[in-house]
């Protein structure tokens, strides 16, 4: 045992008899390291260790957490290849959020994000569930103790009776530095068991674990417009970023776009206003309906709403902070970079929906 033991370390293959040991990972081009324990990713302990490691989605399309292997030996949970482009992959171009290391690793990023929190758990009960459409509701949970977060940012929930974590934004941007009571806006999705679960009954006092905070979605400092698009519960990251922006007094000039299907899919229509109304700059919002009646009394915009991009004033000197389902925030992506707009200077959170029983 012990000989075997020995030539597992030797090929650097990890302890097979016993528990694993985490394998150190250095990030050659920023003088740093932390350990990854045996099962999660690279992308996952380097955020739980406070190190910026660029992310957006998680999931593995956004390709932002891309790094260069220097050495060692990794496998992936879904190839790096479907986020990259051909010439990164042949040059060992990998996701941080697919890799799963299985020998210490040394590695190369381009940049890293700002260090970011640790994410805690936290135990908390649901303490309301208020519908603002048909389909979209609020979910607020009171915590066994506060949470700061970044507005942009979002949280891991999860219940004891449902199989893996679910991740939301943060809804409200009031008492961010440090609050005890956080809110969602959570959509139902058919077939999906969390949110099934969520709108089957009354859920008042339920437990639900959260995780957080998470996540390098955030408004960027900096005096360009600001170029907000966002689609179905996309807007709950948008509007907490406008709400704590508006209170800190940011004069940057702002257009909204919001996506839904009908005049019963708007919601936070009065938020808004109260943003925009007390609002250091110019501020546009233009709703954008892709599936209203013909016939109805809507006089406002139609279509999809990543077409209507172009209408914002000084495109190509604008941030932009794109946010909902993973279709529109790719057309979105594609027509800024078409119009001008510099791929660095645009922000994107795509909301994946599991739709596994």
């Amino acid at each position: 045992m012990k000989v075997i033991r020995a030539l597992c370390m030797l090929a650097g293959i990890p302890n097979m008899f016993g528990k694993k040991e985490p394998l150190e990972i250095t990030v050659s081009s920023h003088g740093l390291q932390f350990a990854v324990p045996s099962g999660k990713t690279l992308l996952e302990a380097a955020l739980e260790s406070g190190i910026g490691f660029p992310h957006d989605c998680k999931v593995g399309t956004c390709g932002s957490c891309r790094y260069r292997l220097d050495e060692g030996r990794i496998s992936e949970l879904d190839s790096s290849a479907r986020a990259l482009s051909g010439a990164d992959y042949q040059a060992g171009f990998r996701l941080g959020c697919q890799t799963l290391p299985r020998s210490n690793l040394s590695i190369w990023l381009l940049s890293l994000s700002e260090p970011v929190a640790v994410a805690q758990a936290f135990d908390g009960r649901i303490a309301r569930v208020a519908p603002l459409t048909g389909d979209i509701v609020e979910l607020k949970l009171r915590l066994d103790r506060p949470i700061s977060f970044v507005p942009g940012q979002y949280a891991e929930l999860s219940v004891e009776a449902i199989q893996g974590a679910r991740s939301y934004s943060f809804a409200d941007a009031k008492n961010c530095e440090s609050t005890d009571e956080v809110s969602f806006h959570i959509r139902r999705v058919p077939g999906e068991v969390f949110t099934g679960w969520l709108f089957a009954g009354d859920r008042l006092g339920a437990p639900v674990q959260v995780r957080g905070p998470q996540g390098g979605f955030r408004l960027r400092d900096g005096d360009a417009p600001i170029v907000c698009i966002g689609g179905g519960s996309g807007l709950a990251p948008l509007k907490c970023i406008l709400e704590h922006a508006r209170r800190a007094g940011c004069a940057r000039p702002v257009t909204l776009l919001y996506g839904a299907r009908t005049q019963a899919d708007l919601y936070c229509l009065s938020e808004i206003d109260e943003i925009s109304g007390q609002w250091g700059a110019a501020f546009r919002f233009l709703p954008v309906l892709s599936s209203e009646p013909n016939d109805s009394d809507w006089r406002g915009a139609r279509g999809l709403v990543a077409d209507y991009a172009s209408q914002a004033p000084d495109l190509a000197d604008s941030q932009a902070y794109l946010c909902g389902p993973p279709p529109m925030v790719d057309a979105a992506e594609a027509l800024l970079s078409r119009l001008g707009v510099a791929t660095e200077n645009i922000f994107a959170d795509r909301f994946f929906e599991r739709s596994q029983v």
